[in-house]
């Protein structure tokens, strides 16, 4: 009979593949921040996969896939010396949304930029509104409103 009481998540992890793939997530991780350290490239390169003694490394582009080629000796001499000796090759991709990524984190402005009314406008505005329909009216009376309510905040 199936036992259906509640588990920790240490021995979910301890008893199926998820240990595994953390393990592997963890040793991927290791391998990243040491390319990432030697090669200076944190936000240019990640390391994807590593499989049967190659390791592959992403990048987000080709200038940069140039880079790591010209320095893909000293890479494998170091990681070796250091993390796996059984390193044999390495392979660079090129991955165009990692650099896609990249620009949406770095360039992204705020959607919505609230610039202050001051009170010379605010007396535009209330000119404006004495002269215009009432719709526009309320309207134009209600922006100006908004530069009393900062001058007392």
């Amino acid at each position: 009979m199936r036992d259906h009481r509640p588990r920790t998540t240490a021995s979910l992890l301890d008893d199926s593949q998820i240990g595994n793939i953390q393990q592997r997530a963890i040793a991927l991780s290791k391998l990243d921040k040491a390319v990432k350290q030697h090669l200076d490239c944190s936000d240019h390169c990640r390391v994807s996969n590593y499989r049967q003694g190659t390791l592959i490394i992403e990048t987000a582009s080709a200038s940069w896939s140039m880079r790591l080629n010209y320095e893909r000796n000293n890479l494998i001499r170091k990681l070796r010396e250091q993390l796996l000796p059984q390193l044999a090759s390495i392979e660079v991709k090129v991955n165009p949304a990692l650099a896609a990524v990249e620009r949406k984190q770095e360039d992204k402005a705020p959607d919505i930029v609230q610039k202050p009314i001051s009170p010379l406008a605010a007396q535009y505005l209330l000119t404006t509104a004495k002269n215009a329909p009432d719709k526009v009216k309320k309207k134009l009376e209600r922006l100006a409103a908004l530069a009393a309510n900062k001058r007392r905040e």
